[in-house]
């Protein structure tokens, strides 16, 4: 029996790199103050038990990793780890989320297949235990079992979620390159980081207050401080959309993906990804 499971994503509206850590069991990780909000494109994953052996992993897409370094297949090892499991699956991805865009396809997946898993061996998790074995798959992960818009600082394990009624229309200008994250975190100018947290607190509670303009005011990214520096295409495609009618437009998470923010106007939204020489997505928020 097959086991089919949605995987919806997320883009940042606010990204604030705090500071490196360099002491600790999280050595080398950062703190970071972002505001995350899920959006309804999604990958779609399918499970299909095969007995004994080893996960098998299918997938259009040549980037996405069909080996143990899937994070599909780490979210099975660790469940079969957890809980004494030996069954193993053919888990084939229909993948719609860009792979190294900054839009946390991966943990979106990983996600996904925690859920699978605890249907299909009936575990019962709590939404708190789904956080915990999420965090160990990765920082990103634990988002997604906290509701659809949240404060997280990753490393240092602060996630609050964020009550809001807000409704927008969300553009992914996708570059026909991506951005690891590795890349990304490797050429952070120390020197220009952390100086908008005010505007993230501002985010946090306009989207509280369902406050449309000061959302745009408050929408940044700085990894877009070091990441435009070196791929300048992504700045010619955000101040394109802006000069062509987005409310506001940042890079979202570590890059590549561009996003514009349009008010409830799916026409208007549609007009402006027309106009935009690179694939465009058009996704509403969850």
């Amino acid at each position: 029996m097959i086991t089919t499971i949605e995987s919806p994503t997320r883009v940042t509206l606010a990204l604030d790199i705090i500071q490196r850590l360099n002491d600790g069991p999280l050595r080398g990780y950062h703190e970071l103050g972002i505001v995350k909000h899920r959006i309804a494109l999604a990958d779609t994953l399918h499970f299909e038990p095969i007995g004994q052996g080893v996960d098998v992993v299918e997938c259009e897409d040549g980037r996405v990793p069909r080996d143990g370094g899937n994070i599909c297949v780490k979210a099975c090892e660790l469940l079969r780890q957890e809980f004494g499991r030996g069954d193993f699956f053919r888990i084939t991805i229909e993948k719609r989320i860009p792979v190294m865009g900054g839009l946390a396809g991966g943990s979106a997946n990983a996600a996904a297949a925690l859920r699978a898993l605890d249907r299909i061996w009936e575990l019962g998790l709590t939404r708190e235990r789904f956080a915990e074995l999420g965090r160990r798959l990765g920082m990103d992960v634990p988002f997604f079992f906290a509701g659809g818009t949240a404060f997280d600082s990753e490393a240092t394990g602060v996630l609050e979620t964020i009550d809001t009624n807000l409704k927008f229309q969300i553009i992914l200008a996708v570059p026909d390159f991506g951005i690891g994250t590795k890349e990304a975190y490797g050429s952070i100018n120390y020197s220009l980081i952390g100086n908008n947290v005010v505007l993230t607190e501002w985010m946090v509670r306009a989207l509280k207050a369902n406050d449309f303009e000061t959302v745009v005011k408050s929408t940044h990214n700085d990894f877009e401080l070091s990441v435009f520096h070196d791929y300048p295409r992504l700045k010619e495609i955000r101040d394109k959309l802006l000069d062509n009618g987005c409310a506001a437009a940042c890079m979202s998470g570590s890059g590549s993906t561009i996003i514009g923010i349009v008010d409830d106007d799916k026409s208007k939204a549609q007009k402006i990804a027309d106009s935009i020489d690179c694939s465009t997505i058009i996704t509403e928020t969850l």
